[in-house]
């Protein structure tokens, strides 16, 4: 009988893909649902990190994307089982670790209070590099770090508006020195190659050009 169960939830989870814990008491015969969750141990399954693991799908590892997750119908899934183990993982199997931000956009589910657990157990460790804290794994923290930092300064290297672009802001505030960005911007209406607005608020930013433009009014 335990053999023609585990056949029938193994039938059932490859068909439908996701099964509740009363799904599987009916696919069991009513079963009482310690009985449904002995049969669910049986067979490999991960129970959904998302909907207070409300659902269980059958783990089969072709199944999963290279950082071990897998969904369906906004249903998440990991290899690891809980959330707290993937974030771990995560943050160790990641050269340059992870902000919150960054891990919350490839989960699609609030990391904050698992982060905070794993600090407070010391498994990983929290540094600000930039804007941002980015979470390393506790003892590798260094390493990551570099690597977070050296990856921070390319980004703002390739952030920085081109020297043309600088030279033609400088040129509009010597001619008119109390512009603001809004209003150089119009004044480069028409410029060749186009200047967008970030760029001419990064020069403002860059060189203190608001600052500056305020004490010489």
């Amino acid at each position: 009988m335990r053999h023609e169960h585990d056949l029938r939830l193994l039938t059932e989870l490859r068909t439908r893909m996701l099964l509740t814990l009363d799904d599987v008491r009916d696919v069991l015969g009513g079963v009482s649902g310690p009985t449904a969750r002995r049969a669910l141990r049986r067979i490999p399954y991960r129970s959904s990190y998302n909907h207070n693991g409300r659902y269980y799908a059958l783990y089969e590892e072709g199944m999963f994307d290279r950082w071990g997750l897998w969904s369906w119908r906004g249903v998440r899934f990991s290899r690891d089982g809980t959330l707290t183990a993937t974030v771990r993982r995560l943050v160790g199997e990641a050269a340059a670790g992870w902000t919150r931000r960054e891990l919350q956009e490839l989960l699609g589910v609030s990391v904050q209070t698992v982060l905070t657990t794993l600090r407070g157990r010391g498994k990983v460790e929290r540094a600000r590099v930039g804007p941002a804290y980015v979470y390393v794994l506790a003892g590798s923290a260094r390493r990551q770090l570099e690597v977070r930092e050296q990856m921070t300064r390319s980004e703002q290297r390739r952030s920085e508006a081109p020297l043309e672009v600088v030279v033609a802001v400088l040129l509009v505030l010597i001619r008119h020195p109390k512009s603001t960005p809004r209003e150089v911007l119009r004044f480069l209406k028409g410029h060749s190659p186009p200047i967008h607005f970030d760029d001419i608020t990064e020069v403002f930013e860059r060189y203190d050009l608001a600052q500056k433009k305020g004490r010489s009014s």
